[in-house]
């Protein structure tokens, strides 16, 4: 794709913002699991909730023939409709694409939803100097996961703050999940949970190690994620017998497991550079509090935005083993107090999360 063909730049000064009448929801993947896959689902539900007509469609392989083929397909579903159309990009990487798309009479403007290392990477990267500049276009509206990412943009990006959310059916499963109580039983059980090729860069090491040196028999710790458990994590687990792996849950599997264990902790690192990583919110601390679970988030990173300090869950003083060694054993030994935070985080994010206001918030700031 060429400068000429995305620098088209549409000025709404003079007339003001057109609300979409459809949403033409462009997404990264479909299928590989982890937070922005659900971010896209909730979005793609919040719609329908809402009585937004919209079609998403996948980027089917990376790299510029998977872009090419997004735009064709892209293309072809505006001409199939009469209505202003607001074009959803659920990731940076993908602005290219809705530029080219916003030559289109019918399209009414970008969003463009930032989630968390895809704007605090690598800012010498070509492809980040072009989706930047990209977002300083008067038609794109910048969307932030969090007040963490929101404030790694770059110097002067004027973003508003979507978090994440759940559909009703996940939201659901949650809770439903909860209502069966915790079976009594001797020991802590904890749990994990991500992409399970990204158990490096989601602290798996950090918290086998935090958990070994509590030196206590009685805590388990069970790792659940999407994809398939490469070699190198099932050796890292299976030198710890306390340590299991539960890959390819279904919804209602992974929410009997998070309503069911004491704790849930996530020990993301929170890099930048060529290989970024972090947290831009940590939805699974989400979703392990409407399951009525108290959460361990990152040392670092937008996750305080996920759940409540001392409140509903506890934040290490940073990403050392020994910090979040500390962080587990203040609650370790304190069951009644884990199952306060665990009820009061229950309470506080199914509130502030509830799916049909969550929906009108989603409509209100993506369109």
């Amino acid at each position: 794709m060429t400068s000429e063909a995305v620098a088209h730049h549409r000025d709404e000064s003079a007339t003001g913002p057109a609300v979409a009448g459809h949403a033409l929801l462009l997404a990264p993947s479909r299928g590989l699991g982890g937070g922005i896959e659900r971010y896209v689902e909730t979005v793609a539900a919040a719609f329908a909730d809402q009585g937004v007509a919209c079609r998403r469609l996948d980027l089917a392989r990376p790299g510029p023939g998977g872009q090419r083929a997004l735009l064709a397909a892209a293309t072809d579903a505006l001409s199939r409709v009469a209505e202003p159309t607001r074009a959803i990009v659920a990731h940076p990487s993908l602005l290219p694409v809705a530029a080219l798309l916003a030559r289109k009479r019918l399209v009414r403007g970008i969003s463009v939803i930032c989630h968390g290392s895809d704007v605090w990477g690598r800012r010498s990267n070509p492809r980040w100097q072009l989706e930047s500049w990209l977002m300083r276009r008067g038609d794109v509206r910048i969307v932030a996961v969090s007040s963490f990412t929101a404030g790694a943009l770059f110097p002067g990006a004027q973003a508003t703050i979507l978090p994440p959310g759940l559909s009703g059916a996940w939201f659901g499963e949650l809770v439903r999940a909860s209502s069966a109580g915790r079976q009594q039983r001797a020991g802590l059980e904890l749990t994990t949970a991500f992409r399970l090729g990204d158990w490096r860069d989601k602290g798996l090491p950090q918290l086998t190690a935090a958990v070994a040196a509590l030196r206590r028999p009685d805590v388990r710790l069970t790792v659940c994620g999407s994809g398939t458990a490469p070699p190198d994590l099932l050796a890292h687990v299976g030198g710890h017998s306390w340590c299991t792996v539960r890959p390819g849950l279904t919804d209602r599997e992974l929410a009997a497991q998070l309503a069911s264990s004491d704790l849930f902790v996530l020990a993301s690192r929170t890099r930048s550079g060529r290989l970024p990583c972090g947290e831009g919110f940590g939805l699974v601390l989400l979703e392990a509090q409407v399951a009525g679970t108290a959460v361990v988030g990152p040392a670092h990173g937008g996750s305080p935005d996920a759940y409540l300090d001392g409140v509903t869950g506890a934040t290490p003083r940073d990403e050392s083993v020994a910090a979040l060694a500390e962080a587990l054993n203040g609650l370790a030994g304190q069951p009644d107090r884990l199952s306060a935070m665990g009820a009061r985080g229950a309470a506080w994010a199914r509130e502030r999360f509830a799916p049909d206001r969550y929906a009108a918030l989603a409509a209100d700031r993506l369109l």
